[in-house]
């Protein structure tokens, strides 16, 4: 779209092309080729490339959670945009033979527009439903296995704690994480992550250092990390703390040799978030920064090519 383009129109263009996506059983992929792209970042506007000096539209769409595993790329896709309430979602595959995409295809459809990350956990794929406080199960062709609802569920309006917005998960050996972003609380109440054993029976609780958070993403090192977004900053498990960004929410993280990408979206009422941009800050080893590179959309999950 060329700058100054009226956002309405925009917006309702988008709106259009992505309902008659789901419709049409359409993957709008925009650039198969992701020679020299070390990252592959989600947003309200697409997947798009990231190398060190260069960003690229790679496929069209509002999407979230995505991972890599076993020659495939998984995204959870919502074309049903800023109506989150009309099941638009969908999660797709696409494979990824080198540096080349190819056969996409669409897993499952019919889903809630408010799931957020996604990943394979004992080769089993695991969407985080955050509307509905809940995991989906599938096996990796898309066959339903079963709903894990770690939480009872809540109203998303809902600001006793109760609604929890789960936005991420990951497998750390025999633990499994889940993300509460608990966001909406009032008073206002820090995030946590939940632990849970393989049989997903919760063990334990851990409150951390941060509000309304993000990710929860390994190094080579074996430390943790998280975006503490509210504040745009980064943190580790051992207590460590890096100052990111002063006007942008830090959200989305992943590590590629040796560096690391920080997403930083803008942050705006829910409904005018798919037209706030972004940026992507690349770090070194040492976590100092070495690159910025503007986005046009808000970064929402990151995955490494390598």
């Amino acid at each position: 779209m060329q700058s100054g383009f009226d956002k309405n129109v925009e917006r309702a263009i988008r709106s259009l092309l992505a309902r008659e996506s789901y419709e049409q059983g359409r993957i709008r992929i925009a650039q198969p080729d992701l020679d020299g792209f070390w990252w592959l970042v989600t947003s309200n506007k697409g997947i798009f490339g990231i190398a060190l000096d260069r960003v690229e539209l790679i496929v069209h769409g509002w999407f979230f959670g995505i991972c890599r595993h076993a020659g495939f790329i998984y995204a959870f896709e919502n074309c049903g945009m800023r109506d989150r309430t009309a099941n638009l979602g969908r999660i797709i595959r696409i494979r990824q033979d080198g540096s080349i995409l190819s056969d996409p295809e669409i897993l499952v459809a019919g889903l809630h527009g408010n799931c957020h990350h996604l990943k394979v956990i004992d080769d089993v794929l695991c969407l985080v439903d955050t509307g509905n406080q809940c995991v989906h199960r599938y096996t990796l062709d898309g066959e339903v296995v079963d709903v894990k609802t770690p939480f009872p569920p809540a109203d998303d309006r809902d600001t006793s704690g109760a609604y929890l917005h789960i936005n991420c998960l990951a497998q750390l050996g025999d633990r499994i994480g889940l993300m509460l972003h608990n966001g909406k609380a009032e008073p206002a109440r820090k995030s946590e992550v939940a632990w849970f054993d393989r049989n997903w029976t919760l063990q334990s609780m851990q409150q951390i250092n941060g509000h309304s958070c993000h990710d929860i993403v390994v190094d080579a090192q074996d430390t943790i990390w998280h975006s503490a977004s509210d504040t745009g900053d980064l943190m580790t498990d051992d207590g460590r703390r890096f100052s990111i960004s002063d006007s942008h929410m830090t959200r989305a993280l992943a590590f590629c040799h040796g560096h690391m990408l920080v997403g930083l979206s803008s942050f705006g009422p829910r409904q005018h978030r798919d037209i706030l941009t972004g940026q992507v800050a690349l770090l070194d080893s040492q976590a100092q920064e070495i690159m910025r590179l503007e986005l046009p959309a808000g970064p929402s999950d990151a995955v490494a090519m390598f």
